[in-house]
């Protein structure tokens, strides 16, 4: 039987991930600190890696939280460390796993309205940016002549039992769901069912390798991103909200205001160029078929 590793499965992008592998017959085994599962330990985690087909590490503290100093550490040192675990234990396999799929962000990348960013273009400097360097050069550190890597550069990932768009769906329906800030700041995103299939078709396709961008290849406007959502869900007033509000907002409830109001507008150059076949490219469909099952 064809087997499948996920650290850090238990979330919103692990649990739709463990469905959709498990209906095409894979066997999904987590690493948690959870019972019943793989532990994070080097010597559990060689002998759960040998002969894996792929292992996909989603393993780090969520960035949707107060950027303190605190929270900056953990946010750097839980990618760093789980990443650092896992190259370590596929060195000391005798048959090691095919595929290692690292968890990435596009936060790397400048923010931008008008300029797309691609694989290529020029990283930026701020604590996201910071974070994803640091994740990768773990990553990269690793040089596994029988272990394919990739780094999986991921925008936000719209689906039905989770995510950002769960709280934004509410709000919309309250009648909260206007533009926020300037509503120019550009909207990375991808669907949920394109995750799996981008996961799948880096598995079929042995010359991929390094960093990929994981997101629609038609990112939006906030503006145009509510708009879509208000349609979607037929919602006739959205009321806007300042950025003044929303720092504010953020700050009362512990996360951080960036996340709503930095700019990401990034295409899949490296996805497009391999010929992988979009099934939601544009938000209208995407925001559509997941806001009618929730």
């Amino acid at each position: 039987m064809k087997k499948v590793i996920i650290a850090g499965g238990t979330g919103f992008i692990g649990t739709c991930l463990t469905s959709r592998f498990l209906e095409y017959g894979y066997d999904v085994i987590f690493i948690s600190r959870l019972p019943d599962h793989v532990q994070w330990d080097e010597n559990e985690l060689t002998h759960a890696f040998e002969r894996v087909n792929v292992i996909i590490n989603l393993a780090g503290k969520t960035i949707n939280c107060s950027h303190t100093a605190k929270n900056r550490k953990a946010i750097i040192q839980t990618r760093v460390d789980t990443t650092t675990m896992i190259g370590n234990a596929i060195k000391n396999c005798k048959t090691p796993p095919e595929l290692w799929i690292n968890a990435s962000a596009t936060g790397i990348y400048q923010p931008s309205v008008e300029i797309p960013m691609t694989e290529d273009s020029p990283v930026g400097n701020d604590f996201l940016a910071e974070v994803v360097k640091k994740w990768e050069a773990a990553f990269f550190n690793f040089k596994l002549p029988h272990t394919r890597q990739v780094a999986l550069r991921t925008s936000m990932v719209l689906g039905e039992n989770g995510g950002a768009l769960e709280p934004l769906a509410m709000l919309t329906k309250l009648g909260l769901g206007g533009k926020q800030a300037s509503g120019k700041q550009m909207i990375s995103w991808i669907h949920e069912e394109d995750y799996f299939n981008i996961i799948l078709f880096i598995l079929q396709n042995p010359t991929l390798s390094g960093v990929t961008n994981c997101t629609s290849p038609e990112p939006v406007s906030n503006k145009v991103f509510m708009k879509t959502m208000r349609q979607v869900l037929n919602i006739r007033v959205g009321i806007p909200a300042p950025a003044i509000v929303i720092r504010l907002i953020s700050k009362l409830i512990g996360k951080e205001s960036k996340l709503i109001l930095n700019s990401s507008n990034v295409l899949p150059k490296r996805l497009l160029e391999a010929g992988f076949k979009f099934t939601f490219a544009d938000i209208d469909s995407a925001l559509t078929d997941v806001l009618n099952k929730l």
